[in-house]
């Protein structure tokens, strides 16, 4: 699509945002070494025309980079939960079949572009109780960080899961990568497998630190590091948090770095994809890390969201905020690339 793909430029490197579910991505940020690093995953699939590229998500077809999700998660319950995680009632009314949202889905259109920065918006469906998403992207003038600004504004009264996703690309060889997240942490594992007849981990379990997991034959695993050994798809929540996570890339000398105001997000979804997708068209060969600040029950949407009776509610764990109509809600976060 003509001007689907906006580049912009600042002292310290140059980043690519789509139109199509404000993607960021690819980024390239420029060490004080003169180093250029492109720290995100980019999907390696192209439209090949088919019919059954053509009926994907819209997210889907160019997944990349980061992205807002209003509201976080799946637009259909999933229906193989436990019983303590069914919903009561329906997600709120007029959320439409978006898989983590509008937000991520449909055009958004630029308002503003230049000196290291870009802004969009988009305007909801009238049915749907968000009305307004505003995003602004600038380049740090001082230094190879991305600063993101986010406003949400109702139409309604509601309370909705939300979140940011951000997608990591990884080394090749197992464990070169090492995660580190901040906070007296509570390591949730997906109550079902979140790729049936492909995920590993233990469901339904509880751990106080990514390297303490366990597998569901009890083997252990080190959620630190990345890739993993095994081809797997995984789902946890990471609740506890403090608003940062770390992602050391051993084999290329670099960290990143993502910020985020733990009041507004107090959870850290975590997408773990190792090559554990077959269908297109992921095709087995999907290799990446979401690190995805959320207020959010993992990515189980808004019905599950609404339900107090769910156990990371019952726990203590938020899994959705509150908006007033009319009254903008704001967030920053920030991604930053340094040297090891």
């Amino acid at each position: 699509m003509m001007n689907d793909e906006h580049t912009i430029a600042w002292p310290h490197g140059e980043f690519s945002v789509l139109r199509s579910g404000a993607m960021c991505a690819p980024a390239t940020f420029t060490l004080p070494d003169g180093r250029k690093l492109q720290p995100f995953a980019v999907a390696p699939w192209q439209d090949d025309g088919s019919a059954e590229f053509a009926e994907l998500p819209e997210l889907l077809k160019r997944l990349r980079g980061e992205w807002p999700c209003v509201p976080f998660g799946m637009p259909v319950t999933r229906d193989d939960l436990p019983p303590a995680w069914q919903p009561e009632t329906g997600a709120e009314p007029g959320l439409g079949n978006f898989l983590h949202g509008p937000s991520a889905n449909l055009e958004w259109s630029v308002t503003g572009e230049g000196d290291g920065a870009i802004a969009l918006e988009l305007a909801y469906p009238e049915e749907h109780p968000i009305e307004l998403v505003r995003r602004r992207i600038t380049g740090d003038p001082d230094g190879a960080r991305l600063i993101f600004d986010l406003e949400i504004v109702a139409r309604r009264d509601c309370a909705l899961p939300i979140g940011v996703h951000p997608v990591f690309r990884l080394p090749e060889r197992p464990g070169a990568a090492h995660l580190e997240i901040n906070g007296k942490l509570r390591v949730c594992t997906y109550p079902v497998q979140a790729e049936p007849g492909v995920s590993r981990l233990a469901e339904g379990q509880v751990f106080d630190a990514l390297s303490s997991a366990r597998y569901t034959d009890g083997s252990p695993v080190d959620l630190s590091r990345h890739p993993l050994e095994e081809t797997t798809e995984e789902i946890l929540l990471v609740a506890g948090v403090q608003g940062r996570a770390v992602l050391s890339n051993h084999d290329e000398g670099y960290a990143a770095t993502l910020r985020w105001d733990a009041e507004a997000f107090p959870s850290c979804n975590l997408w773990i994809s190792n090559k554990g997708r077959n269908p297109r068209p992921w095709n087995g060969a999907f290799q990446a890390i979401g690190i995805e600040p959320v207020a959010a029950p993992f990515d189980l949407g808004a019905a599950i969201a609404a339900h107090d009776g769910n156990p990371l509610q019952e726990a203590g764990v938020a899994c959705r905020r509150e908006f007033t109509a009319g009254e903008p809600w704001t967030t920053q976060y920030s991604i930053e690339v340094s040297s090891l």
